[in-house]
């Protein structure tokens, strides 16, 4: 009778404690995780993008979300990745340094995402696009990092459950 008690005393305890460390896992796992497709050269697609994602840091920072937020420019949105373009198949625009809702241009408003962002915001420029124009690496931004194929780093991202945005 004595050690029924004692094994209903330590189920029940049992029961208690599970669903915390459950909860526990349950949050550290909870990190929203989203990939925007970046393969359009027309600014005003570019700079509602910016809105969308600065939209996005803020929010999750306000509200201490746990976010990984991932950017891939191929084709002719790489041009918005770069510092240099002699040589290469892309112009530099006004546009990069001047205007949009900051009046700052497009090379501000993703050096800023990155700051505010920092860790949780990370962006990728297709190499297939970079040789198709004969980008060189020191040509891209110090801030982005140089993947293989920007379509398959999309797919993969996909496949390792991130939401897939792409504004039209």
């Amino acid at each position: 009778m004595k050690i029924i008690k004692i094994i209903s005393a330590l189920f029940a305890i049992a029961l208690m404690v599970t669903p915390s460390f459950a909860d526990e896992k349950s949050s550290e796992d909870d990190v929203v995780k989203i990939v925007y497709q970046c393969d359009f050269a027309d600014v005003r697609r570019v700079h509602l993008m910016l809105n969308t994602l600065n939209n996005v840091v803020k929010y999750y920072d306000k509200n201490m979300i746990q976010y990984d937020l991932k950017v891939v420019a191929l084709g002719p949105c790489l041009q918005y990745m770069m510092k240099g373009f002699e040589g290469t198949g892309f112009v530099a625009m006004p546009y990069c340094e001047h205007g949009g809702p900051t009046g700052k241009g497009t090379d501000s408003r993703f050096s800023n995402l990155k700051q505010l962002g920092g860790d949780n915001v990370e962006f990728f420029a297709c190499k297939n696009t970079m040789k198709k124009k004969n980008v060189k690496p020191e040509q891209i931004d110090d801030f982005v990092t140089l993947t293989t194929a920007g379509i398959i780093k999309i797919i993969d991202l996909q496949h390792d459950g991130y939401a897939y945005i792409k504004i039209k």
